[in-house]
């Protein structure tokens, strides 16, 4: 290029720059149209474009980490269904699978302070679990 000032407009205003950068400037310039014209080609749009005075274009993207309203609801009547079958277990069974499920004591501490084997443990732990499947369906 010859030895003239070379300008580039930044917020309404030209600045004097080196060739170096007037160049670097407008490649960039020039790769942000030609994406953009890509995107309008193929059908992209970006979710600002979707925006309104209520609303922004991003809050209508779906969050695929939550839990869906369906899901919650299954789980909550899940929940309370088990809870009141908990309920019907006897005295022994409900304290057993309290302390290792809602307690989170180990089946190793369990037996230790009921004076019992751990496999005593588990195996009884088995058979309340066995029970509850069936008082669940």
């Amino acid at each position: 290029m010859s030895k003239k000032d070379l300008y580039i407009k930044i917020n309404g205003e030209l600045i004097n720059v080196s060739e170096d950068v007037y160049l670097t400037y407008y490649r960039m310039e020039s790769r942000a149209r030609y994406l953009e014209r890509k995107d309008i080609l193929h059908g992209k749009t970006l979710y600002s474009n979707l925006d309104t005075d209520e609303t922004l274009g991003e809050e209508g993207i779906p969050d695929l980490n939550s839990e869906s309203v369906e899901d919650a609801v299954v789980r909550k009547i899940m929940a309370d269904k088990l809870h009141q079958c908990i309920e019907r277990l006897t005295a022994e069974e409900r304290d057993l699978i309290t302390k290792i499920y809602f307690q989170e004591i180990s089946e190793v501490q369990l037996a230790k302070e009921m004076g019992l084997l751990q496999q005593t443990i588990n195996y009884r732990k088995q058979k309340i679990l066995k029970k509850l499947l069936k008082m669940m369906k």
